[in-house]
Order: structure tokens, then sequence, then C-alpha cells
């Protein structure tokens, strides 16, 4: 006798799988919820039939019971229910099965006749059901759930923010509160007075019965179930050895008691899938493959064969200590002058993309540094959340470059297995998408918050992060089930402000300007792009972050003017003092903002954060009209303005030009700006580096250009200072890579 397998471990009494001697076959849980749900639905479609032609004949006195063509006809002319078949009219007046017991499966007689279908009925002569039939089954169910709406809401609200703001000793505080609210009102409900009672009876706790806790060899990587009793040492034998594996599985704790190596997985069946590639299917980790590996192996390499020295680390500190890095990089204060010892994956990037093309140009030999660069071009390439093939294809190169070049400037010890991965990642972006999608950064950051907390020992970590990530997944399914459950629209804004990112399945969104991210993309790249600044900002950007209302200085103002004289190609624009002599004035009242997000990209004027997130590029338009250059700056604020433009003026200027034909649209008044104050850029550009800009420290004067659209922001830099040997003073810009999280 063949054995089952486990998955198919239900049986299933419906017509088309009682067609054998057991009168019954095993099939998967699910199939039989739906083999029985199709069966119900069909009784109550015969039965409703039925009831239609039995009030026709009533009407036109006809004995003889006629069948209407259809797919009522081409399903049921076989089935042989003891309701419809040898029994009277009257017999079956009694019979009637609501869609109430239908969607909650407690009604008994539905259930019998579901077993009563037709032996010769094939599942193709079956009606085919609806999706929304199949699946309208609500995943949080619960008969615990009350049924008022309100006090569904209280208890929905109370999970989710229990949840995501209050540990389980402050939940318990939370419910008492709400529980003597309710008694003080009046109301016959009352929420469980603890944390997992709660969650039980909101179905909150269904999100994570799937994880098992498994204790997993080290050696041969046998899992064993923690349930079962788990051996102190692991007892599989190896193909071919003659003992077992015997690696320990099991550890003394201080009191003297056995503990087991525990390891949290989710036990899947993807893993029983012939057609699985479980090779291709395991990602490359790139936070480990590009900047906890490669990074320090060469560093090691460099000090070993004397390229960098003691005097080197010294001057490469003092340069890295003039270094502004933008938000997002991680600063290093000593870790450079230390040798950089105790060095996390945060500090590696931010070596490799910020200081190194700086520090290491006057310190490396040349085609070592330039072997470098072939590293560091294909990890800005990498690093971005947003990326195209043909930069996959090219950063492959790079990296292939690099590891060739390796061999030859050093010797076959320097190729490790996690350099030959690099010629891997294109597969994995490829098959999985941009690295933000997956690497792990997220868990080092959750674990150094543990280890400062000294909790490691206090909780498992895996357990309670994995618990925490899929709660916070399911969130959104949790209010979506609510919603459609209540109809309560205006528990929405409320519910929202408990899930990371939400979009509702049954409540419209509310209807903004068209927004483009192609347009938007491509002002920031060219500048003959007309922009004036009242263009769409991408969904990140919102809500603005508004500070209060103020007056422009006089001095800004002017510029402000003369950039809506350009921008408008109207110089009948006058001055907010000559108000009464013309109605075509520009007010000076603006409102500055705290920051703006432009696509995961937040910039901030440098009164906000220092220097951090303020120093940016955008491009311009030479002067002879040829060439197009990309200047720094410096955000002083970022600010809006309303300003509606009188209806004669024109759309295009000689300076904002653009090769496109303007549309007639709706004007919007609120126009985003930033006030940027130039550095004045160094003409002689041949002492400059790859990833290294010069230009000098000093502010070029201000004019209208320093009214910049933050459409037209490119990116971001970081910038260091830098002496020449003839004491000229000047300051190196590093562009970073752009953030487009689309």
């Amino acid at each position: 006798m063949s054995t089952i397998p486990e998955l198919y471990n239900e049986k299933c009494h419906c017509a088309g799988c009682s067609q054998n001697d057991l009168g019954y076959s095993f099939v998967a849980r699910r199939t039989a919820q739906r083999h029985n749900k199709r069966a119900r639905l069909n009784a109550i479609r015969c039965e409703r039939d039925m009831s239609t032609q039995r009030n026709m004949m009533e009407v036109d006195d006809e004995p003889i019971l006629t069948h209407q063509p259809g797919a009522l006809e081409e399903s049921y002319t076989q089935t042989n229910s003891p309701v419809w078949e040898g029994a009277s009219m009257s017999d079956t007046e009694d019979v009637s099965v609501t869609n109430d017991a239908i969607s909650n499966g407690d009604n008994d007689d539905s259930g019998s006749n579901s077993n009563e279908i037709s032996e010769d009925e094939s599942e193709d002569n079956v009606i085919e059901l609806d999706d929304n039939e199949l699946n309208s089954e609500d995943p949080f169910a619960t008969p615990d759930m009350p049924q008022n709406p309100v006090h569904r809401f209280i208890a929905t609200f109370v999970v989710m923010f229990a949840s995501r703001y209050v540990v389980d000793k402050g939940a318990v505080v939370l419910i008492e509160f709400i529980n003597k609210l309710l008694t003080i009102y009046e109301q016959d409900f009352q929420l469980p007075l603890s944390l997992p009672g709660l969650q039980r009876m909101t179905g909150f706790s269904a999100m994570t019965k799937g994880i098992k806790k498994f204790v997993v060899c080290q050696d041969c990587h046998k899992v064993y179930e923690e349930s079962a009793s788990v051996p102190s040492h692991c007892d599989f034998v190896k193909l071919g050895a003659r003992s077992s594996c015997n690696c320990q599985l099991t550890k003394t704790s201080a009191s003297g008691a056995l503990v087991a190596k525990r390891s949290y997985l989710y036990q899947s069946v993807l893993h029983r899938l012939g057609y699985l590639d479980l090779v291709r299917g395991t990602i490359i980790d790139p936070m480990h493959n590009l900047f906890l590996g490669t990074p320090k192996r060469l560093m090691d390499r460099w000090i070993k064969d004397k390229d960098i020295q003691d005097d080197d680390f010294a001057a490469m500190q003092k340069t890295a200590e003039t270094m502004i890095v933008p938000g997002g990089y991680t600063s290093l204060n000593s870790k450079i002058g230390k040798q950089f010892s105790y060095m996390k994956a945060d500090e590696w990037k931010s070596w490799v993309l910020v200081y190194s093309p700086v520090l290491l140009k006057d310190v490396l030999a040349k085609d070592r540094f330039e072997n470098w660069i072939n590293f560091v071009d294909a990890c800005r390439l990498l690093i971005k959340p947003t990326i195209t093939f043909d930069e996959v294809n090219t950063a492959h190169q790079f990296l292939q470059t690099f590891c060739t070049r390796c061999d030859e400037l050093y010797n076959a010890e320097i190729l490790t297995c996690n350099m030959h991965l690099h010629l891997h990642l294109r597969d994995t972006i490829r098959d999985f998408g941009p690295v933000y999608g997956y690497w792990l950064f997220g868990f080092e950051r959750f674990n150094g918050l543990l280890k400062n907390l000294k909790t490691n020992r206090k909780i498992g970590f895996e357990e309670t992060f994995m618990k925490k990530f899929i709660e916070d997944v399911h969130k959104d399914d949790l209010v979506n089930s609510f919603l459609q459950s209540t109809r309560q629209t205006s528990a929405f804004p409320l519910l929202t402000k408990l899930t990371s990112s939400f979009t509702p399945a049954t409540i419209p969104s509310i209807r903004q300007r068209t927004f483009r991210i192609q347009s938007f993309v491509e002002a920031s790249e060219d500048p003959n792009v007309l922009v004036k600044g009242n263009e769409p900002l991408p969904p990140s950007a919102f809500p603005l972050s508004l500070k209060s209302a103020t007056t422009m200085s006089d001095i800004h103002y002017v510029h402000l003017l003369q950039y809506y004289k350009v921008a408008y190609n109207n110089e009948q624009l006058v001055h907010f003092q000559q108000a009464l002599e013309s109605p075509y004035f520009v007010d000076n009242t603006i409102t500055l903002l705290k920051y703006i997000n432009i696509l995961g990209q937040v910039y901030k004027g440098k009164g906000e954060s220092g220097s951090r997130g303020s120093l940016v590029q955008a491009k311009f338009i030479g002067s002879t009209g040829e060439h197009i250059i990309a200047y720094t700056g410096q955000i002083q604020y970022i600010f809006t303005h309303s300003f509606t433009p009188p209806p004669t003026s024109s759309s295009l200027t000689p300076l904002l030009r653009t090769h496109r034909r303007p549309t007639q649209l709706l004007h919007n008044s609120q126009h985003t700006f930033a006030f940027i104050k130039w550095y004045t850029p160094e003409n002689d550009k041949s002492r400059e580096y790859k990833h290294v800009e010069t230009c000098f420290p000093t502010f070029s004067p201000d004019d209208f250009q320093c009214v910049l659209p933050v459409h037209r922001i490119m990116l971001e830099v970081a910038t260091a200072e830098h002496t020449t040997r003839r004491k000229v003073k000047k300051m190196l810009v590093i562009p970073l890579p752009k953030k487009q999280y689309i």
C-alpha cells in the first residue's frame, strides 16, 4: 500500500472524490474546503432554480416540470441528491440554505448535501466559481470577534497600536484603560485582559502561527523539530561514513540544563518542488559580498605590502576630518587613523563610496588605485535603489576587470570565494531586483540595537525579528479586513497611521495632479527641459514638512522676482512694494520647509542639520550654450511660494528653453524652491580625477539662478578640504550615487 504524502491528509467525500472503493479521496485541506464549498453552492443554485420553476408551474397551472436551457441544465441533470430525486415538490419546500451558512461553514444540512452530488459528475462539468466566491473567506475571522462595528474597531486599533508602539506590560495597561472607558459608557463589551488573548480574538496571532522552532546541525545540516526529543549530538550518518555525524546539538547552561542551539525557520513545501533550483534561488547578500569582504582583504594586503604606512594613515585621517558626508553615510571619525579596526558594513560602505576615491589617490600606486576604482564604480551602480539592465551589465564588467587585474597585480592568494561571488551578483539582481530589497543592512542595524540594549540573552533575536516582520507585512491585510467587514470609512485615517505602508482595497485614493516619474527624472538631468517650480512633486514629498510662514529677506527677494521674470518671460512683474501701481507683483511671503523627500533622497537647508544633506549638484547650460556643466552648491533653505502669472505671459524664454511644445494646463500657484549658494567653479579641470571634482571653497555672487526648483536638484555630494603645494585652498567634491525609490 502506497504511503499518502503528509500534505494530502484530508478526506474528501464530494462526488468527484468518492468514485472509488473507499468512497473518499485524500486531498489537501484547502482542496477539500473548496470542493465542499462548491458542492454547497451547487445545492443552493439547484434549490433556487427549482423554486423558480415551481412558481412558474403554479402560475401557468402546468403539471409537468420543464427545464430551461442554460448552465444549470448542463451541471445538474445527473444529480442523485435525495432532496431532488424521488421527492415531491412539497418535500422540498422546507429545504433552505442561507448564504450566511455558507460563509460561516456551520450549517450541517448544507454540509450533508455537499456529499450527495452525482458520482458521474466530473470536475469539468461543475460550474466555474468566481474567484471572489472562493477567496471571500476572511483570514482573520474568529468566533470571538464582536459583531458591533465600533467594538471591532476598538479591538483592531488596540492590537495594532500595541504591536507598533507598546511593549507587553504597557499593552496590559492600555487594555485596562479601554475596558474602563467601555464600562463608563455602559458598553456590553470588554477586551481580553492580556495581549495574547486580544491577538487571538482579533486573529492577529494567526499571522505568526506558521513559525516553528528547529535545531539544525552545524556540520551536516540535519534539521530536528524542537517539539520532538532533540538528542545532545547529531545522529545523522553521512553517505559512506561508518559512524554518525556526532556534532554537538546542545550545550550546558550555567544552571546545568541542556540548551538546544535553535534556528527559527519556516516549514516550507517549496523544498519539495522538483523544479525549484535551490542554487539559483539562493540570494547572494550584497552587504557581506561587497562591503564586509573585499575592502577589508585589500586593506590588509596594502598594509602587508607597505603600500600604506603609519604616516599615510595619519595624513588620511587628517583629511577625513575635513570631509562633510551626507545623511545616509557613516562618518569615519577616527577609524582611518586606527587602521580600520572594528569596522562595520555601514562604515566600509562609506569608505568605498565616499572616502577612498579621495584618500587613496596619493597613497596607492597608480595601477592599484585604478583597479580599486573599478570596484568603486561597480559599487556605485549596484547599490542604487533603481537600476537598469545596462547598469547591471556595466557593473558586472567593472567587477570582472577588477578580479582579473587583482590576479595580475597581486597573486592568486588574493582571490577568494567571496570575490568569485562578485561575478554572480548580476544573476542575483536580474532574478530578484535591486539590492535594497534583500541586502542585510536592516538586520545589522537591528542586531546593533539589541546589543546596545544588552538584551541579547533575554530574547530570541531570530524569533522576535521574524514575528515582528510578519506582523508588519500583514497589518495592511488586517486593516483591509476590518474595512470590508464593517465599512467604517471614518476609521481609515487612524488605522493607516499604524501601518508602515498601506494601499486600501476598498477606499478610493484622493485624486491628485498627475505625476510622471520619467518627466521628473528628465528635469534633473537635462537643463534644457523647462521647469518653473510648480510642476507635480513625487508622492514621497508629501506631506510637505512645512514651517510657519515668513517674509523673504530683501536681498534674496530681488533674485526671486528676477527668476519669475525670466521663467515666465514677463518684464511687467513688479516689486511687492509697488503693488499699488500694478496688479502684477510678486509677494514676499514664503513658507519654509524643514526638509523635502525627493524619491527617497532627503534634502535639507544648512540650518536644519549643519551641512549634512545640504550639499548638492545641479546642471546648467554653459555660457556658450553648447556645454552642460554640473555646479556644486549648498542649500540655504527650502521654501514654497505662491505665484500666479498674468494671463498674457509666455511660457518660453531663451534661457529656460525647451524643444517641447508647452501644454496648456490649469496653473498651479504653489512653487517649491531651494535657495542655493553656488561654489566658485575651477576652470582648470586637468587635475581632477575620477569621482572627484574640484572647486574653490568660496561662493559665487548671488543671482536669480540661486532660486532653483527642487525638481532640478540632481544629487547629493560629499566635500573635503584640500591645500595644494602652492598653498591654494580648494574643495574636493565627491558626487554620490543618486537614490531613486520608484
